[in-house]
């Protein structure tokens, strides 16, 4: 039981600490808003305009490819041992493989990888 509790007290202990440096770097930080720091900057070009627009379609790709290396990502586990996983591991691949190929068809019918 000691141990639990010398755990607990050096874990409030912790935050304590964490806590009390942001006050400090939030009492000493500068107060004033520079308007060239928080600038975007790109190339040396400055900003033409206040709103700069994005098409959506950027992060939707982004998204896909996540997933779909998320996906490559789970697959090498099951390579590495597959033959100790047995015919449950195939099935289970399967239909993991499965449902994300029903993912990407739904977003190839939603227009998600055309790019106008």
């Amino acid at each position: 039981m000691q141990g639990w509790f010398i755990a607990f007290i050096s874990i409030v202990i912790l935050f304590v600490i964490f806590f009390g440096l942001l006050v400090v770097f939030k009492l000493l930080s500068p107060k004033e808003y520079y308007k060239e720091k928080y600038d975007l900057y790109e190339c040396g070009y400055p900003r033409l305009s206040e709103l700069a627009h994005f098409n959506i379609r950027f992060y939707i790709i982004a998204i896909m490819f996540t997933l779909f290396d998320i996906e490559a990502v789970f697959m090498y586990p099951w390579a590495v041992d597959f033959k100790g996983l047995g015919v449950l591991g195939v099935i289970e691949m399967g239909l993991f493989v499965i449902m994300v190929f029903v993912g990407w068809i739904y977003a190839y019918k939603k227009g998600a990888l055309e790019w106008e």
